[in-house]
């Protein structure tokens, strides 16, 4: 990977050595309070806005002391240069500009989060560069995990709720967040990843228990969010860690203790195999939404997919979307108000879910095919550059395949669960991804004392 050295205008401040020596820690002291911080969704409650929540205060301090400190240390803005990189920043601007176009307001908003998203993941390839920095940072993630964990158990056996309970159905336990299904996404990430720095790491024993401890609380909380894409997609990938893992055998014997401890949740509580036995009422459910089909007769090979009736809809809105606007698209961020708009006849009565859930076909709905034609490149290019990094060995290996899974699962999860480009896990791992595979510093490439 080329990485690109910029020299910032030399602006000189007469500031106190231990000024500089506090600016010069500050901003890894603050991206490991991000990572720390990303899972309380829930404190937007306390804020009047609920955009604001308080990884994303966390985030804007981050930029501010990142940005002290390149001015009072006068050191070179590090960037990485890959086509990938570029795309990202493509379709970023393409996004903006489309959002502005349309007057989108939640299009413009998402916009916002990707530029600061877009900047936190430049810091983290300028911060976290030694062998060191990772492990700090994925340390961050598994203690997030286990507390967000222990939450999610303590609210499971007092049947609490931190937000507003479900008026019918199974109640779900959601932890920080909004939604049970993002919960089972950020669990499900946490098992993923630590299964390979686990099992391929060179560390101490203390280090390698913490990473245990972080998959094996996420793996007995993940099956009482009762989210079925979750555990699904979480064990896809679990297995695909194991055929990427170094060291196939410990990564086996930890993917196991995962499928024992949901086997004996599902044993307690019930509820857990009346919800995996839904997936074949998916496999079975007809497609009867005729609005859809006397508008786009193609759309019936929907009834073959294993939807739920509200994603068949959201699915089939969508691509009548992009078939009327299908170089461009609708405006980035105005799926759920074109369903509300010239689109509402296509939404079910009684169905008051707008808000679309497959992010493949979300982009291709609101950017059109100039939009999904820049994920397309970005995407190969990312892949291309990780399978050549996976050359190394090593503790190398194990850094650049650990965000790749969890990207992995992100991409997968946001084809039902919708929040992609809106995910702070996405640009936290393709951050970490790229200071991987950028190897600049020697003790990313060479084991280091633990």
């Amino acid at each position: 990977m080329a990485v690109r050295l910029i020299s910032l205008p030399n602006v000189h401040f007469n500031a106190s050595p231990r000024v500089v020596a506090i600016f010069h820690w500050l901003p890894r002291a603050l991206l490991v309070a991000w990572v720390l911080t990303l899972p309380f969704e829930f404190t937007k409650v306390y804020f009047p806005n609920q955009a604001f929540e308080v990884s994303r205060l966390v985030l804007v301090l981050c930029v501010l002391a990142f940005a002290g400190q390149i001015v009072l240390e006068r050191t070179e803005l590090r960037v990485p240069l890959t086509m990938s990189v570029l795309g990202l920043v493509l379709f970023t601007a393409f996004a903006t500009v489309s959002a502005a176009a349309t007057g989108s307001v939640q299009g413009i908003k998402t916009a916002g989060s990707m530029v600061a998203y877009l900047l936190m993941m430049l810091i983290i390839f300028n911060v976290v560069r030694t062998y060191a920095d990772h492990r700090l940072v994925w340390s961050a993630l598994a203690l997030s995990a286990i507390v967000v964990a222990i939450v999610g158990l303590i609210l499971y056996l007092t049947n609490s709720y931190i937000w507003n309970p479900p008026s019918v159905g199974i109640l779900r336990v959601n932890a920080t967040f909004h939604d049970p299904n993002i919960l089972a996404r950020f669990l499900g990430i946490a098992m993923v990843t630590m299964v390979l720095l686990a099992a391929d790491m060179d560390v101490g024993v203390r280090q390698r228990a913490l990473w245990v401890a972080a998959l094996l609380a996420a793996a007995v909380v993940i099956p009482i969010t009762f989210s079925r894409a979750g555990w699904v997609f979480a064990f896809l990938v679990a297995l695909s860690v194991i055929a990427l893992a170094r060291r196939r055998k410990p990564a086996l014997a930890l993917v196991g203790s995962i499928v024992a401890i949901f086997a004996a949740v599902a044993i307690i509580d019930p509820l857990v195999l009346s919800r995996a036995a839904l997936l074949a009422e998916n496999l079975e459910s007809p497609f009867r939404n005729h609005a859809f089909l006397d508008r786009a007769p193609w759309l019936r090979f929907l009834e073959v997919l294993p939807l739920d009736s509200v994603r068949q809809y959201l699915v089939g809105s969508g691509l009548i979307m992009f078939a009327d606007h299908p170089i461009l698209g609708i405006g980035f961020g105005d799926f759920s108000q074109a369903l509300r708009g010239p689109y509402a006849g296509l939404v079910p009565i009684g169905v008051d879910n707008t808000a679309s859930h497959t992010s493949l076909v979300t982009i291709l709905a609101e950017t059109g095919l100039v939009g999904l034609a820049i994920v397309l490149i970005t995407a190969v290019s990312f892949v291309r550059s990780s399978i050549r990094a996976t050359t190394q060995t090593g503790q190398a290996r194990a850094l650049v395949l650990a965000p790749v899974v969890g990207l992995l699962l992100i991409v997968l999860d946001s084809q039902l669960s919708g929040r992609l480009f809106e995910e702070p896990y996405l640009w936290l791992f393709l951050g970490l991804a790229y200071s991987a595979q950028a190897g600049v510093e020697e003790a990313v490439r060479r084991p280091s004392p633990a």
